[in-house]
This record gives C-alpha cells, sequence and structure tokens, in this order.
C-alpha cells in the first residue's frame, strides 16, 4: 500500500502557482462554422499546483531532499497545508489578540506553557457546519459566526475533522451559503467545521516533478508540481 507522509516542519514555500482548473481538467471546446470557439467547462477538475522553494542548505536542504525521495516520484503522497498569504486579516476572521498574545501564544489557564516552555500559537476561529452536503456537492452552507457569513468570491476554505480537500468560493448566496469549486471530495454535516486553513493530499505529477540537485555552496531554487489525491482515494489505497 503507497504511504501518505507529512511535509517537515520548516519546509517553507516560496512562490505557489495553480496550474489547472475547471477548464484544464475535463473542458473542451467546439467551432462553429463562423470560427468561433465555443467552450466548455468541467465541474469536476483537480488542483494542479507549481511549488517554488527557496535557495536552501543545511537543515532545510536535508528536509527538503527527504521529503522528495520519500514521495517516490508519485507513488507515495503527501499532506500539504495550505497557506493562503491573501486570507482575510485575523481581525476580519474574529480572532481578537493583543499583538503580545499574536507573538509570543497562549499560555493554559494556569499560566504555564507546554513542558517543551512553547506556548499554544493562535489560529483564526473555526466555523461550524450548517447544514450536511453529500460527496461531489458544490453547495456548502455554514454558521453565520465569525468569518462563516463573510466569505466571498475567491476565498480559501477546507473542512474538518479527516478531510482532504482544498476549495474556492465561487459565488455568494448570502446567510452562509456559497457555491464551491471543486465539489466536496467527502461528504460534510453538522458536526463538522470550516477552516481557513486547508489541508490537501497531494502527490509528484510524475519522476520529472522533483529534482534534488545541490551546488557546492548551496541549493537553488527548487520547482515542484504536485497533484491532487481525493480524500476517498486516500482512505483506499494509503496508509501512514
Amino acid at each position: 500500500m503507497a504511504r501518505l507522509i507529512s511535509r517537515p516542519n520548516g519546509l517553507a514555500v516560496r512562490t505557489a502557482t495553480p496550474l489547472s482548473g475547471p477548464r484544464a481538467v475535463g473542458g473542451g471546446g467546439n467551432t462553429s462554422i463562423g470560427n468561433f470557439m465555443q467552450t466548455l467547462a468541467s465541474p469536476f477538475g483537480a488542483w494542479r499546483w507549481q511549488f517554488t522553494f527557496p535557495v536552501s542548505k543545511n537543515a532545510a536542504f536535508r528536509r527538503y531532499r527527504g521529503w522528495v525521495t520519500a514521495l517516490h516520484g508519485g507513488a507515495n503522497a503527501t499532506r500539504f497545508p495550505f497557506f493562503d498569504p491573501d486570507m482575510m486579516s485575523d481581525a476580519e476572521a474574529g480572532l481578537i489578540a493583543t499583538s503580545a498574545q499574536r507573538r509570543l501564544g497562549m499560555t493554559w489557564s494556569n499560566s504555564m506553557p507546554w513542558s517543551n516552555g512553547q506556548n499554544w500559537a493562535l489560529s483564526v476561529p473555526k466555523v461550524a457546519v450548517a447544514e450536511a452536503a453529500a460527496k461531489d456537492a458544490s453547495r456548502i452552507k455554514l454558521q453565520v459566526v465569525f468569518w462563516g457569513g463573510k466569505l466571498q468570491v475567491g476565498d480559501y476554505i477546507g473542512f474538518f475533522p479527516l478531510h482532504f480537500g482544498l476549495y474556492m468560493v465561487t459565488q455568494e448566496f448570502g446567510e452562509g451559503e456559497y457555491r464551491i469549486w471543486p465539489p466536496l471530495r467527502k461528504a460534510i454535516d453538522t458536526t463538522g467545521f470550516a477552516t481557513l486553513s486547508p489541508v490537501l493530499a497531494m502527490r509528484l505529477e510524475s519522476e520529472e516533478s522533483a529534482t534534488a540537485d545541490r551546488g557546492v555552496a548551496y541549493a537553488e531554487e527548487k520547482t515542484v508540481v504536485l497533484v491532487e489525491v481525493f480524500d476517498y482515494d486516500v482512505r483506499d489505497y494509503f496508509d501512514e
């Protein structure tokens, strides 16, 4: 059975470029006698991303080459936490905290940190799902709390627990109801939550999708092309 591995801590992405969308996977077109091109969109595409990692050396490069090697040219998949640099601000998302709390994190209720001396890191609130939706549904409804009623076209969201998927809002209906793309990879219900920090399962597109070459002084920027592995395929074919 193929393995599902985690991306190493500290392996930062410099740029992220989406390479496919609804019209790139499963789309098509027809040309009329008058040479007019009619394109056909498909709602069933999959994410395909190109990620660029910065110049690295020492521990950072060791983590990168170990991760790329473990992916085995696409045979294994990786958990890929998706960070949106254009995400709404903490205040817009409903996170109220002082500058010190944002910088240092939060202690336990007894004012003590974890045993390693680290505090809790702050994160934006989660939002409960308001109505159940089946796998492949493209309309969802969230509770109108925190950011649940504030999403707009272009916002990224995900779901948890145990849900691999990255979804973009493509239409707003009001009262926490939205159209998303791609369709849900897994059914959701009112026991689940939406998050602004989604996690994808992805694999290398091919053997040529990543390299781990290194110069004498350091490794140049590296480009990796990853394609989405659907949630239901992860559960059928991948293990830890």
